[in-house]
């Protein structure tokens, strides 16, 4: 076999476990890069179709309300007409009022005091299907009888005894649902709400016509009910995912350059970029080959001598260009395992980035989970008390709890918010502190006051610890209330009822230590190390009442670090309590 044959041949052999390994990571790159475009897709499908529903359960909240109204149970229909006109307040939108047998009762889209026209022939079997099945109706997309504009509507039975039976129907512009949809990002991605019929309901393009039926691939995925990827004709993707509210369709339709063309460009540039190695290989195989030919072909001898022996460093041969050919082998050799060595890093620094990434997603999916939880939780009482409110005939005392149960509940989400508010503004730097010197002791007591009725109504001991005087910092004492206060009320939310909570301040590490000690159900060793990032939460105890969004600590961080100053949490393990203690820098007593 010639020299340029059994170079080529070697090349070839080495490359080939290179483009083997890199290929496996080349097909994954380019399907999760596949899969990211989709994911994002129906991310954004499930997020409009939340919101369409909100608009839903905020028009089915305005017509339970109405049921509700002591005017409707008293038979004032005009008084009631002129309660629901003043609720809607908008030229788009109509409610009526049916009784058992199709007739209207109100009609907004009529002038106050014209007489009802005679509808029961119309909808005398309609009405009657929607009071038997005792379900909320939602309509497809139709035209407004009086605005002649499309429009949808829900129908809502209700009963005031066993012998009045009516229907509230409340229709408006389907133009209302265009808040509900995300901005038109580019040219290539359209964003659709359809009706159960496949009609067109609301787009974020003006140039489309509302009603007008869906493509046939987009009418025949709604119709056989096939959520997910669905591709197009014309080349392109459709992204389908139904409400399970009203049974409509939110189709995001794009081009197949942004699904299939990051992944396309990644395996053509490292196609080409494999191509271009292997030509450079077999240039320089060509190159090295003419100069080991005319060193082979001056000394015969020494060429036999390399060709009989492993392919290990060579001896010195006293032959400039066969000497250095082995040289070049051997180097080779060690820069293809230092590049395999350094492939081997970079992937598994790839592998790491995906897995801190993973990890941030899930902390993210935790907290809009958590925040939704935390935002619900407290709309069912205040729900309930708003309907109470709107009973006639209540006591006094059934006012006031009410009125409590909304004020507490109502106190409870603006607590959250404000905690959002804060950690948003010490992000990005827009938190404004008044520093000036003050003494820690008013902030101690400013604390525990705050928290003393938390702590006592589950019978915890909050003690402060003596102090010595002249304990003064460089700082804002509403944050510094707030921070303490913080760390009070997680001690309190994460011990057990009848433990023991002290504060203590005092002078340590050239500085001031300001300590929260609790002997309640402590830290995990897995915990400690980021008790103090962005929605890190210890486990909740069953009979724990308080929620919270994992803001707490991190913004106790933020504004300590914002006064010069930090903070850590120090714990033996679970049930053995916990310890904050933050430091400060002390500053000189002012002059009185």
């Amino acid at each position: 076999m010639k020299v340029r044959s059994l170079l080529a041949l070697t090349i070839t052999v080495a490359l080939v476990p290179v483009v083997v390994f890199f290929a496996a990571p080349l097909a994954r790159l380019v399907d999760a890069e596949r899969d990211a475009g989709v994911r994002g897709m129906q991310e954004t499908a499930r997020a409009t179709s939340l919101a369409v529903d909100g608009q839903w359960n905020e028009a089915i909240g305005l017509v339970r309300a109405l049921s509700a109204s002591s005017k409707l149970e008293a038979e004032q229909m005009a008084a009631f007409a002129g309660k629901a006109r003043s609720l809607i307040a908008d030229g788009n939108a109509i409610l009526l009022l049916y009784d058992a047998n199709g007739q209207q009762r109100v009609n907004t889209a009529l002038p106050e005091g014209a007489a009802m026209p005679d509808t029961r022939a119309a909808n005398r079997e309609r009405i009657a299907k929607t009071l038997t099945d005792g379900k909320i109706a939602i309509s497809d997309v139709q035209q407004g009888p009086v605005t002649r504009t499309p429009m949808v509507a829900l129908e809502y039975p209700f009963s005031l005894g066993e012998d009045r039976q009516y229907v509230l129907a409340y229709a408006f512009a389907a133009s209302r649902l265009a808040s509900a949809l995300p901005p038109l990002a580019d040219a290539d991605t359209t964003v659709r709400i359809y009706d159960r019929q496949a009609r067109l309901i609301q787009t974020n393009r003006r140039d489309e016509e509302i009603a007008s039926a869906a493509p046939p691939a987009i009418a025949a995925a709604i119709r056989s009910r096939r959520e997910g990827l669905h591709a197009l004709p014309d080349g392109g993707y459709a992204v389908l995912t139904a409400s399970p509210v009203t049974g409509w369709w939110v189709a995001i339709s794009t081009t197949a350059d942004r699904i299939d063309g990051n992944a396309r460009r990644i395996a053509l540039l490292s196609g080409l970029g494999l191509l271009l190695a292997l030509l450079l290989a077999v240039a320089t195989a060509w190159a090295i080959s003419a100069r080991i030919a005319k060193a082979i072909a001056q000394t015969s001898a020494a060429a036999n001598a390399i060709g009989s022996a492993p392919p290990l460093r060579p001896k010195p041969s006293g032959i400039d260009e066969v000497d250095e050919l082995g040289d070049s082998i051997y180097q080779a050799a060690h820069l293809l395992a230092e590049a395999a060595a350094e492939r081997e890093r970079l992937l598994v620094q790839a592998q790491q980035a995906r897995e801190v990434a993973d990890t941030q997603n899930r902390a993210k999916d935790e907290f809009l989970a958590m925040l939704g939880h935390e935002l619900r939780n407290p709309m069912a009482p205040i729900s309930v008390a708003a309907h109470m409110l709107a009973m006639p005939g209540l006591s006094e005392q059934q006012l006031r709890q009410a009125s409590d149960v909304i004020a507490r509940q109502s106190s409870h989400m603006n607590r959250l918010v404000n905690d959002l508010l804060d950690v948003s503004r010490v992000t990005r730097g827009l938190i404004s502190l008044d520093l000036k010197p003050i003494e820690i002791q008013p902030v101690i007591a400013s604390a525990v006051e705050q928290t003393t009725s938390m702590a006592a109504g589950q019978g915890d001991i909050l003690t402060v610890a003596a102090m010595e005087d002249g304990l003064w910092v460089h700082g804002d004492a509403i944050r510094l209330v707030q921070v303490l206060a913080n760390l009070l009320a997680n001690a309190v939310k994460y011990s057990p009822p009848q433990s023991r909570i002290q504060v203590e301040a005092r002078r340590g590490d050239g500085g001031l230590l300001l300590t929260v000690t609790d002997n309640g159900s402590g830290i995990e060793a897995g915990l400690l190390p980021r008790i103090f990032e962005l929605f890190s939460q210890g486990v909740r105890r069953p009979d724990r009442a308080d929620g919270g969004l994992g803001l707490g600590l991190a913004l106790v961080r933020k504004i300590v670090e914002l006064h010069g100053g930090s903070v850590a949490a120090y714990s033996e393990g679970v049930g053995k309590g916990s310890s904050f203690v933050i430091r400060l820098p002390l500053c000189p007593v002012p002059m009185e």
